[in-house]
C-alpha cells in the first residue's frame, strides 16, 4: 500500500456553501461533467428563517449533488462506521484508498487556534502516512475556502468530540457521507430544461416544485427576480436596525453571475446561442456589481454607516433590471431545435 493518497481537487469555481464548493472542487477535474453543470445552478431560491441574522440566499436545491450523475454518496451512521472500524483514522485511509472522499462534522477547535469549540463541516480528500497528516478543505483555515493539512492525531479528537446536536449532517440525522466520481455515466444537455429554468427566473416560478417539498417547507421561498426584491427589503430592515447584516447572501449573487459567465460561452460553443448577443460582456458588469454590494456590505458591517445601505439597495435595483433584460435576450437568442 501506498504510503499516501491524493484524490484529484481542483479549486472550485464556486465557493458559497461548503457542500457545492466541495462538489464543483471534484467535478472541476472532469471536463465531461461540464453539460451536467451548465444544465443546473440557474435558478436562485431566497428562503425565510426567523431568528437568523439574514434570509438563506442559494441556488435551488433539487437537483442537489446527490441526484448528480458523476457523484456517488455513501452516508454512514456514526454507529455504523465505530463498527467497521474503531480507528477513525485508519477507517479514513481505507476510504481514500478506495477512492472516496470524506464529508462530516468535527470540532476544528482541535487544529483551528482561537476557539473553544468549533464544530464544523470538513472534506477531506486524501493522507499521508509517513507524515501522519489527512488533506483536507473548508472555510475555516483561512476564512475563504482553501486546502490545508490536519494531523491525525488532531483529527480523530476532532471528530470524537461531536456528540448529538452537533452532528447536523443531513437534517440532524448526522454520520459521514463517502463521495466518489463515478465515470461510467453520461449526461445529454437539455436547452429545454435550461429554458424553463431561466422562464421561471423572470417570473419567480421555480419549475421543480414537488408538492412533496411543499408540504415539508416550513418557511416562505421566493425564487429569481424576486429574491433581489427581497434582499431589498432585508436590507432597509438592516439599515433599521431590525435585522443583522450579513455577506453571504450576495456571495451568492457573485457565484450565481460566475457560473452564467461559463455558461455562455458554453451555449455559444455548442451551438445551442446565437453568437453575437452581447449578453457575455452584460453578464460581466453584473458579476464586477454583485461583487461590489458584498464588499460594500462587508464594509457597512465594520463601519455601520447608513449611507453604504443606500449604495447596496441602488446597485441591486440595477442589477435585477439588467439582469430581467439580458435574461430575456438570451432566451430570446436560444437556438431550439
Amino acid at each position: 500500500m501506498s504510503s499516501s493518497k491524493i484524490l484529484p481537487m481542483q479549486y472550485p469555481i464556486i465557493t458559497s456553501w461548503q457542500w457545492q464548493a466541495n462538489s464543483f472542487a471534484v467535478l472541476g477535474n472532469y471536463p465531461e461533467t461540464e453539460p451536467w453543470i451548465m444544465n443546473h445552478f440557474i435558478q436562485l431560491q431566497l428562503t425565510s428563517n426567523p431568528g437568523w441574522i439574514s434570509s438563506y440566499v442559494d441556488f435551488h436545491r433539487t437537483p442537489t449533488f446527490e441526484f448528480c450523475p458523476w457523484l456517488f454518496h455513501q452516508h454512514l451512521k456514526r454507529e455504523t462506521v465505530r463498527f467497521f472500524n474503531e480507528d477513525i483514522c485508519s477507517f479514513f485511509v481505507d476510504c481514500i484508498n478506495l477512492n472516496n472522499y470524506i464529508y462530516g462534522v468535527f470540532d476544528q477547535a482541535y487544529f483551528i487556534q482561537g476557539h473553544d469549540r468549533l464544530p464544523h463541516d470538513l472534506f477531506i480528500y486524501g493522507y499521508d502516512l509517513e507524515r501522519q497528516v489527512f488533506h483536507a478543505a473548508d472555510f475555516t483555515f483561512t476564512g475563504k475556502y482553501s486546502f490545508a493539512e490536519v494531523p491525525f492525531e488532531q483529527l480523530e479528537k476532532a471528530y470524537h468530540a461531536i456528540e448529538g446536536d452537533e452532528d447536523w449532517l443531513f437534517s440532524g440525522k448526522g454520520g459521514l457521507s463517502l463521495i466518489s466520481f463515478n465515470d461510467s455515466l453520461g449526461y445529454d444537455f437539455n436547452l429545454s430544461n435550461l429554458a424553463e429554468q431561466m422562464e421561471g427566473f423572470l417570473t419567480g416560478h421555480n419549475c421543480f416544485e414537488k408538492s412533496r417539498e411543499m408540504t415539508h417547507r416550513t418557511n416562505p421561498c421566493v425564487y429569481g427576480l424576486a429574491v433581489y426584491d427581497k434582499l431589498i427589503e432585508n436590507l432597509i430592515k438592516i439599515q433599521d436596525k431590525e435585522q443583522g447584516a450579513d455577506y453571504r447572501p450576495f456571495h451568492v449573487l457573485c457565484d450565481h453571475k460566475a457560473l452564467m459567465l461559463r455558461r455562455i460561452p458554453f451555449l455559444e460553443r455548442h451551438g445551442y446561442l446565437k453568437p453575437g448577443t452581447g449578453v457575455l460582456e452584460r453578464y460581466q458588469s453584473l458579476e464586477n456589481d454583485a461583487l461590489l454590494c458584498r464588499n460594500l456590505l462587508i464594509k457597512y458591517m465594520v463601519t455601520e454607516q447608513s449611507s453604504i445601505i443606500d449604495k447596496i439597495i441602488t446597485k441591486i435595483r440595477k442589477i435585477r433590471n439588467e439582469e430581467e433584460e439580458q435574461i430575456k435576450i438570451l432566451l430570446s437568442n436560444l437556438v431550439i431545435a
